[in-house]
């Protein structure tokens, strides 16, 4: 197996970065709407709807161009980095989340690109931390979809 454990952390945390800028300062402005009384609010369905839209252009342009020739095999182990990161990392910051570190704001800009999935279980009714667990688990694992099957020669 090639050295490629580091793929799928990496990828991730650039554009969860590159997401969290485009919100703050781009394409956040969109969900803020004002109210007849001439207030400012956020719409949170705006703010899905661009979350959503945000998540599948990270999937699809890691799937089809950076993880489409890797084997399925290769992608597990390195989502599987990932996840091992989210959840230690996710802990931390969860048992911060209180003296609102610097670490903890750094973290969240470094996994911005799967945070429609902890809104919608969130919408969904779950608890905070099962949709946190939820969401630190799975989307690492939306790749494999677009790997290629193990060859075996023999």
């Amino acid at each position: 197996m090639k050295k490629s454990w580091w793929k799928v952390p990496l990828y991730c945390m650039v554009a969860s970065w590159i997401c969290f800028q485009l919100e703050v300062r781009l394409l956040g402005r969109w969900a803020i709407v004002t109210l007849p009384d001439g207030s400012m609010s956020s719409d949170p369905t705006r703010r899905m709807i661009l979350s959503a839209v945000l998540f599948l252009a990270v999937v699809c342009i890691g799937g089809f161009l950076f993880f489409r020739k890797m084997t399925r095999k290769e992608i597990f182990y390195s989502a599987s980095v990932l996840v091992a990161l989210n959840v230690l990392l996710g802990i931390f910051t969860y048992a911060t989340q209180y003296t609102f570190t610097a670490f903890t704001v750094f973290w969240a800009e470094l996994t911005e690109w799967d945070s429609i999935c902890s809104r919608i279980l969130f919408q969904l009714g779950l608890n905070e931390w099962l949709s946190a667990v939820i969401t630190w688990v799975l989307p690492p694992y939306i790749y494999l979809l677009f790997g290629k099957k193990e060859v075996h020669t023999d």
